[in-house]
Parts: C-alpha cells; sequence; structure tokens
C-alpha cells in the first residue's frame, strides 16, 4: 500500500517504528524526537489558546519535520 493512501494511524505507527529502528540514522532519530518534543511542549510559536491558528502552527512544523526526517530516511536506504 502507498503511503499516501494509509490510515493516519498506520503512518504513525510506521514513524515510531522508524525512531527506534537500530538502523535508522542518528539525524532522522533526533528530527523525529524532536517533532515529538514539540507536539508535548507547552511552548509553540503560536499559543494553542488563539482558535484555529494555535494547533495550525503544531501541525504545520510537525509535518515539515516528519517530511524532513522521512526524506533523509529514503536517501539512506538508497
Amino acid at each position: 500500500m502507498e503511503p499516501a493512501k494509509m490510515h493516519l494511524w498506520n503512518r504513525i505507527e510506521s514513524w515510531a517504528r522508524l525512531l527506534f529502528r537500530r538502523d535508522t540514522p542518528w539525524k532522522v532519530k533526533a528530527i523525529l524526537g524532536f517533532s515529538i518534543l514539540y507536539l508535548l511542549s507547552p511552548f509553540d510559536l503560536v499559543p494553542d489558546w488563539i482558535v484555529g491558528f494555535g494547533f495550525l502552527d503544531d501541525l504545520t512544523v510537525i509535518s515539515l519535520l516528519v517530511a524532513w526526517a522521512l526524506k533523509i530516511a529514503q536517501k539512506q536506504n538508497k
């Protein structure tokens, strides 16, 4: 199944497996770890209490970080 057709939960599970694999490059692990910390952190670029924009910045930052980590991981596998 193509990644674009996977459900969100399946994607999250695959990212978690990538994070904990021994052969995953340290840079990918660092980026994925930072994205988790950013999600859990009370400090954001835009505070969450600002309706709409607060969660939009979280989604944007995490999406960009995960896409960057996946791009690096794909380059390592070639």
